[in-house]
C-alpha cells in the first residue's frame, strides 16, 4: 500500500496560485459526489494547465524489454514535460521524475545518488504472476525506494492501463475496421464467421495453459474456433498488421487473458483485438467487476456468468442466429466518449506529468481514494512526500490474493 511518510518534499520550492482544496474539504463522501466534483472542476483543471508552463524532465531508465518508443505529452492537457531516455540528465534540476520498468530494474543500476526532489516511479503492465512466479521477483527489496506505482490498476498511483474505453471512442474512424461503419446493421453484415482466438503465449505461466485448456474444452464441446497465432503454426497465418482486418470478419473474439482474477488485468485482447477488431469480446481472466469499471455497458460476454461451457456456447450460437440480440453488443458503439467509465482521467506518462506539476484530479477517479488519496490537495503538491513502503505488499498481498491462489 502506497503511504506519506514525513520525508523531504522534492516539490517544497515551487509556488503554486491554484487553490489547495481537496475532495475532503469540498464535502465528497459518495462516488455521486466524486462524479460532481470532477464536473466543477474542469475549469480549474483548464487554468492550472495553463499556469504550470514550466517544462519538467521525465526519464525511462531502461527500455521496456530493449524497446523505446516515442512519448509526446499534450501539454494542454499533461503540463509541459518531456520523455526521454537520457540517463545523463537524471541530474538536471528539470528532471523531475525516473521511471523504472519492472524488467530491467536492478538495486545495482539505479543512479548511484539519489536526487532528492525527484520521484522514482515503479512501472509493470504485466500481473503478478508474470513477475513472482515466472521471473521470481520478491520485490521486497524495494521497500521504501520508490514514491509512486504506475500500472493498469486504478488503484496505482499512476493509472496506466492498455487503453480506456473513452479512448476507444474518441478514436473511431481512425482506428480499426470495426470502427469504419456509422451503421451497426452495416458492420455486421460484413461478417461471415462466429468465433476468432489469436494467441502467442502457449504456456509459460500456469494461466496461459489453463486458457489453451479452456479454448480446447470449447472447441470439444461444439464451439468453432478459428485459432491463429504462433501457437497455431499449422493454422491460417495472421499476419503482423492485418489482425483487425481478420478479426473484423468475425462476430466474436475470444478475449482471454494468461492470468485469473487478477485485479484490473485487462490487455489490449479487449480493447484493440475485439474493440478495434469490430467484434464481440468474449472475456475470461479478470473479475466481472473489474471488467465493468472499464468497458462500455454490455458490451461483453463473460465466462463467468455461466454455469458450464455448454451454456456458454448455447449462448454464443444463439446470438450468432438472432442479428438483434448480437446487436445489443455493439450499441455501446453510437455513445459518445464523455459516457464511457473513466472518461476525463488521464493516464500514464500524461498523469505523472501532471502530479509533477502538482495537479492530482486524477486521485479521484481511484477506486481508494478516501483510504489514501483524499488529504492531498487536488491542485499542490502534498505537504508529505508520496511513498510506497511495501511494493511487494502493495503488488501481491491481499489485492492479489485471488490471483495469485493457484500458484
Amino acid at each position: 500500500m502506497t503511504s506519506y511518510t514525513k520525508q523531504h518534499d522534492p516539490f517544497n520550492n515551487i509556488s503554486t496560485s491554484t487553490t489547495t482544496k481537496t475532495a475532503s474539504n469540498l464535502g465528497t463522501s459518495t462516488g455521486v459526489d466524486l462524479i460532481k466534483i470532477r464536473a466543477n472542476l474542469s475549469k480549474n483543471l483548464r487554468e492550472a494547465l495553463a499556469n504550470f508552463t514550466q517544462q519538467y524532465s521525465i526519464i525511462i531508465w531502461e527500455p521496456p524489454f530493449g524497446a523505446k518508443s516515442t512519448n509526446h505529452l499534450d501539454q494542454s492537457k499533461c503540463g509541459a514535460c518531456d520523455v526521454s531516455y537520457d540517463k545523463a540528465k537524471v541530474n538536471d534540476s528539470m528532471t523531475k521524475a525516473v521511471v523504472f520498468h519492472f524488467n530491467e530494474l536492478r538495486l545495482n543500476k539505479m543512479p548511484q545518488t539519489r536526487r532528492s526532489d525527484q520521484y522514482y516511479v515503479w512501472w509493470s503492465m504485466e500481473g503478478p504472476p508474470a513477475l513472482r512466479e515466472l521471473r521470481g521477483m520478491n520485490l521486497s527489496e524495494y521497500d521504501n525506494v520508490f514514491n509512486l506505482t504506475m500500472t493498469y490498476r486504478r488503484d496505482s498511483d499512476i493509472y496506466s492501463p492498455y487503453s480506456t474505453a473513452a479512448d476507444v471512442l474518441q478514436n473511431k474512424q481512425s482506428s480499426g475496421p470495426g470502427d469504419r461503419y456509422k451503421d451497426l446493421d452495416q458492420l455486421i453484415s460484413t461478417k461471415n464467421a462466429m468465433v476468432i482466438w489469436m494467441v502467442s503465449n502457449c504456456g509459460a505461466t500456469k494461466g496461459a495453459k489453463t486458457r489453451m485448456k479452456l479454448v480446447q474444452d470449447l472447441i470439444n464441446a461444439g464451439l468453432p474456433v478459428d485459432r491463429r497465432g504462433s501457437c497455431f503454426p499449422k493454422n491460417k497465418p495472421a499476419p503482423r498488421g492485418q489482425q483487425l482486418e481478420i478479426i473484423s470478419e468475425f462476430k466474436f473474439y475470444l478475449a482471454f487473458e494468461n492470468s485469473y482474477h487478477c485485479l484490473d488485468y485487462i490487455t489490449e485482447k479487449l480493447f484493440f483485438n475485439a474493440f478495434k477488431g469490430g467484434a464481440v469480446p468474449v472475456v475470461f481472466g479478470a473479475k466481472k467487476s473489474d471488467y465493468q469499471a472499464v468497458v462500455p455497458p454490455n458490451s461483453c460476454i463473460y465466462v463467468d456468468d455461466f454455469a458450464n461451457l455448454q451454456d456458454l456456447i448455447y449462448y454464443l450460437k444463439y446470438l450468432d442466429k438472432n442479428v438483434t440480440a448480437y446487436k445489443e453488443y455493439m450499441k455501446w458503439r453510437t455513445m459518445k466518449p464523455e459516457e464511457m467509465p473513466n472518461y476525463g482521467r488521464s493516464t500514464s506518462l500524461c498523469q505523472l506529468c501532471r502530479v509533477l506539476h502538482g495537479i492530482n484530479v486524477d486521485n479521484l477517479f481511484n477506486p481508494f481514494y478516501s483510504e489514501r488519496y483524499s488529504s492531498i490537495p487536488l491542485f499542490e503538491h502534498p505537504s508529505a512526500p508520496r511513498v510506497v513502503t511495501s511494493l511487494r505488499e502493495w503488488f501481491y498481498g491481499p489485492l492479489s490474493k485471488d490471483c495469485l491462489a493457484n500458484y
